[in-house]
């Protein structure tokens, strides 16, 4: 039997792009910060956030179908804590500006990108729901390509080296 207290120190190893992801139900803004984002098919785009069942936004996002992935760059460790703590849940949305893109799930201007999406599919597994949704529409905020990462338990830094130039 796979030893749990292992399984949870190795994947502290498996370094990860911190995501908000926010929705809106019943006409109020919802939303946790997450690392299980990945991309599912490019025909049509489409990602996949694995959310606890517990989570506070877990069942707002299940009730309304949408959610917004909103990348966080290095800079964000600050809007990434607020919405990572469930105290003041009520005022994770006063921290940084919010537009809203096609579904009406809050997006954060400045994060990498946003990518606003529509539900398709859920699958139960286990403490968790898989939600597959195809992506309505997209916003770059700027050309800065620098994500916050989480490792070992805390957020980390990428350091970027300048591209070189190729001498033929």
């Amino acid at each position: 039997m796979m030893d749990v207290d292992r399984f949870k120190l190795g994947m502290r190893r498996l370094a990860s792009g911190v995501s908000l992801i926010t929705t809106l139900a019943d006409g109020n803004r919802h939303g946790l910060v997450a690392t299980a984002v990945s991309s599912v098919t490019g025909e049509p785009p489409s990602l996949l956030i694995c959310v606890n069942k517990n989570a506070s936004a877990h069942d707002h996002i299940s009730r309304s179908g949408i959610y917004c992935v909103n990348v966080l760059p290095e800079s964000a460790q600050t809007i990434a804590a607020r919405f990572s703590s469930a105290m003041d849940r009520e005022k994770r949305f006063e921290t940084g500006e919010w537009e809203v893109l096609e579904t009406g799930a809050p997006a954060l201007v400045g994060s990498l990108v946003s990518f606003d999406c529509e539900v398709r599919e859920t699958l139960s597994y286990k403490s968790h729901t898989i939600f597959i949704a195809e992506i309505v529409a997209t916003e770059i905020w700027s050309s800065e390509t620098s994500p916050l990462v989480y490792l070992d338990g805390r957020y980390r830094q990428i350091l970027i080296e300048p591209e070189m130039a190729i001498i033929a």
